[in-house]
């Protein structure tokens, strides 16, 4: 049975302001708590789609999230449930401490105090940013900026979060723990990378976009595991997916050898 989508994107096209076509004919849906990776080379059109899922760009064809298109009308009620995390967290992190930049959304959504800091303090424990909570964020770790930057989205509890490049600039300890915390999360996911091991070990479906259209869609380990259509996209498949193959050619060898 199909799960209520939480993104329905119908034949959606954008040209920038210099004229260079950007989508071209794009359609998506992503379910209720479905994890989805968009995959493809510089300049595919991936970053560019992220930003119509909230209305910062506004191109021509239908976008709806949970169910409301996306309208000046619903423009507010979109942009609560619909957390963008960016590539560089230091464009989400401005103000002169990571406590009141994660407080900046619900204090700017009206809500009242009492009930905004008590889902700062929440998601700061949680995120194991409490003993840096007066820090600067110029002061943190790549790895620290980047929680932070999804804790000041997740404190407005989102339905739905999309991630440009939620990997670049970690190294691998901060990485496996970005990872793993994405994992965890119930909500709906789609994440834009070039990271083709995040997308296969935590996407469920990906899409491949190259010049601003969409060249394939469907299982991870189907499309990550076709080296010629990543190939024509200018893709590598996962390392860890080749480590898989080779284990498992390893394993039938010893199976088949007499005892």
């Amino acid at each position: 049975m199909m799960r209520e989508p939480v993104v329905e994107i119908r034949d959606l096209n954008f040209t920038y302001s210099s004229g260079k076509p950007a989508l071209s004919g794009i359609n998506l849906t992503v379910a209720r708590g479905e994890c989805v990776g968009l995959v493809g080379p510089n300049g595919a059109g991936k970053s560019t789609l992220l930003l119509h899922l909230n209305g910062v760009l506004r191109g021509r064809g239908e976008v709806r999230v949970l169910g409301l298109p996306l309208t000046g009308r619903n423009l507010k009620e979109i942009r609560r449930r619909v957390g963008l995390v960016f590539q560089d967290p230091r464009q989400q992190l401005f103000l002169p401490s990571i406590e009141e930049d994660i407080a900046f959304g619900p204090l700017n959504a009206g809500m009242p105090d009492e009930e905004a800091q008590r889902r700062v303090d929440h998601i700061m424990e949680r995120f194991g940013l409490k003993d840096i909570a007066a820090s600067s964020p110029l002061h943190l770790s790549p790895g620290e900026q980047k929680k932070a930057a999804l804790a000041s989205v997740l404190v407005m509890g989102p339905d739905l979060l999309a991630f440009d490049e939620p990997s670049a600039g970690l190294d691998p300890a901060s990485r496996r723990d970005f990872i793993e915390r994405v994992r965890a999360l119930p909500q709906a996911k789609i994440i834009a990378t070039h990271d083709m091991d995040l997308a296969y070990e935590l996407c469920s479906r990906v899409t491949i976009m190259d010049h601003g259209r969409v060249f394939a869609e469907g299982p991870s380990a189907e499309i990550l595991g076709d080296e010629l259509l990543l190939q024509a996209h200018r893709l590598e498949p996962p390392l860890s997916m080749l480590l898989d193959k080779i284990n498992e050619r390893n394993k039938t060898r010893a199976d088949g050898q007499p005892r």
